[in-house]
């Protein structure tokens, strides 16, 4: 996958920019391994909460990294 050939620091580039909401939701699922459980009760919301900021804000990751993918020649003119 194109998103496979992209450095660390993009990824970690990219993280940074979205919102923290979306942000700490994708790092404690997605790096971390918490369930949805443990994220809400980490950030002190509703389950349902993390389940829609983490499906939100894989969304805006994965729009910036596919952004920097074609930016370093990644990946074809259909996005994906």
């Amino acid at each position: 996958e194109v998103l496979e050939n992209l450095p660390d620091g993009d990824v970690k580039r990219a993280l940074q920019e979205i919102p923290e909401e979306f942000r700490l939701a994708v790092f404690y699922a997605d790096v971390e391994g918490y369930s949805y459980k443990e994220i809400a009760d980490i950030l002190g919301i509703p389950a349902g909460t993390v389940m829609s900021r983490l499906h939100r804000g894989r969304k805006l990751l994965r729009v910036l990294l596919m952004d920097y993918a074609k930016d370093r020649g990644f990946g074809g003119s259909d996005g994906m």
